[in-house]
């Protein structure tokens, strides 16, 4: 089961909220990108509908690092949740935070 812990979950904080944000808000990439990443978690070991999860009631989650798949699939900045465990991801980001936030200002702008 992951360790999550306050410091984690700060240090984390753009990749969490930028997934929830993408999750509330859809959009068609984002939304091919989660089924993507989701395609490929869904075969993975790591993948738990309950036990693993951070938060209770978030599943299915990622047992590796803890994270709402329906959250960290969302989350154009995340990588797999693999890395926690020093194994190479299974899946990687698509952009930076930086290019992320950035995408971000533009939407609210228009």
């Amino acid at each position: 089961m992951a360790k999550i812990s306050l410091a984690k979950i700060w240090h984390n904080r753009k990749q969490i909220l930028e997934g929830t944000f993408n999750l509330a808000k859809k959009n068609e990439f984002v939304e091919e990108v989660s089924a993507y990443r989701m395609a490929i978690c869904n075969t993975c070991t790591y993948k738990s509908e309950s036990k693993g999860c951070a938060i209770p009631g978030t599943g299915p989650c990622c047992s590796a690092c803890g994270c709402s798949l329906k959250i960290k699939t969302r989350s154009l900045a995340s990588a797999c949740g693999a890395t926690e465990l020093d194994e190479p991801p299974k899946w990687l980001p698509v952009m930076s935070q930086k290019q992320e936030d950035a995408l971000h200002q533009r939407e609210k702008e228009e």
